[in-house]
């Protein structure tokens, strides 16, 4: 994972330009938002699947969409792996680091989580990123294919 330019050409990391990668943490943010909304209006009670789904499924149609605009063609099985890839490690490295942070800080007076409660949080994480990597990447490839 490289970051590559050519004259006249935008950034980019892997097989699109940077601002793909933009968009779809602006389509995360807003699945978040309409996951949320729904779970408190539909479901009634707070459930974090439904705005995490939500954003899976935001993110794979802006990196769809926007990345095929951006290279003036649909993306490749190959490419959409790779942007579901390399979309999730940006994303975990971020929520990994805050994760992280959360549990060692000492909150209210108690003490701080201890490393096995870290090492599940990480590992349920972890999981999590693979699961929205393959989901993401379905339904990339699935948004690619319907595009001309």
């Amino acid at each position: 994972m490289g970051l590559a330019t050519t004259e006249g050409d935008s950034p980019s990391v892997g097989p699109v330009p940077i601002v793909v990668y933009a968009a779809m943490f602006g389509a995360t943010v807003a699945g978040q938002l309409v996951g949320i909304a729904a779970d408190a209006l539909i479901v009634g009670h707070r459930v974090v699947w439904v705005p995490l789904l939500c954003s899976v499924a935001l993110e794979a149609v802006a990196g769809a969409l926007f990345g095929a605009a951006r290279l003036g063609r649909r993306l490749t099985r190959g490419e959409c792996a790779r942007v579901s890839a390399y979309y999730s490690t940006g994303l975990g490295s971020l929520s990994l680091t805050l994760l992280v942070w959360t549990l060692a800080a000492n909150r209210s007076g108690r003490s701080p989580a201890s490393l096995r409660d870290m090492a599940m949080a990480v590992g349920i994480l972890l999981a999590g990123l693979v699961a929205a990597t393959a989901l993401r990447y379905t339904l990339m490839v699935l948004v690619s294919r319907r595009r001309p």
